[in-house]
């Protein structure tokens, strides 16, 4: 354990001070910026109009809602930017060998590296805060709602940096660890919409659309705590980094 945190915090210490990380934490907090104040404005002009125009007005759950929903394309590009050099990069320098020479095994280092990922998510998602401590001070939404959105948000993050581990482990180069790991992403974000046009037998398509990450992130996302969805972010982390291991394994024996 103490191996762990000696890996997280040397990965941590030596990715605060890059360029890369500065720019995904403002671009990530940019973008949830960006969508908040032009959700903002729709949803006030929408509560202007909907007396004149006989409509019910919207809700500010649904506009979180909303928020969160565009939030999930943003990370789609946030998610791989930060893993792609995670494995990727210490393979091309050769400073993996190191690593994979050292009496410690594939699981501590894919474990202290994840933490890493996981930590500096954590603190540009608790930064990300000051957007519903502003809905809830000056208006009244459903406290469960952005808890639940919250705890989605963080397991899906959570989820997608296990999956971009894993693809970094098994490249060479940044740059295809980036297209392959956004690549997966955005099918597991689609594949819901598109299973369908996949196949039109019904049992096959419900286990298709099991895998998309947009249908688990819904029940989150309107204050409700599943353990069927839980588990599915759960069992997907956990699954992803057992392949990284297996993959940082089979390197240390070729």
């Amino acid at each position: 354990m103490h191996a762990i945190f000696l890996i997280m915090a040397k990965e941590f210490k030596s990715s605060v001070a890059t360029p890369m990380t500065a720019s995904i934490v403002f671009f990530f907090l940019l973008f949830m910026g960006w969508f908040f104040s032009n959700f903002i404005e729709t949803f006030v002009a929408m509560q202007q109009r909907a007396p004149m125009m006989g409509g019910q007005t919207p809700t500010i759950e649904q506009l979180m809602r909303a928020m969160f929903y565009n939030l999930h394309f943003t990370l789609v590009l946030i998610i791989p930017a930060l893993t792609m050099g995670v494995i990727a990069e210490e393979k091309k320098l050769k400073s993996m060998r190191f690593l994979l020479a050292a009496p410690i095994s594939s699981t501590v280092i894919v474990l202290g590296k994840f933490l890493c990922v996981c930590l500096i998510m954590t603190l540009v998602v608790l930064l990300s805060s000051v957007y519903p401590v502003f809905l809830a001070y000056y208006g009244n939404p459903d406290i469960g709602v952005i808890y639940g959105s919250y705890l989605g948000l963080f397991l899906l993050i959570v989820s997608q940096l296990s999956f971009g581990m894993w693809v970094s482990s098994l490249c060479k180069n940044q740059l295809v660890a980036f297209v392959f790991t956004m690549l997966g992403l955005f099918l597991m974000l689609v594949v819901d919409f598109i299973a369908p046009s996949i196949t039109k037998d019904g049992i096959v398509e419900d286990f298709i659309r099991y895998f998309s990450t947009t249908k688990h992130l819904e029940v989150f996302f309107n204050g409700v705590i599943s353990i069927a969805d839980l588990s599915y972010f759960v069992i997907l982390t956990f699954g992803f980094l057992f392949l990284t291991v297996v993959s940082l394994d089979s390197q240390r024996w070729s």
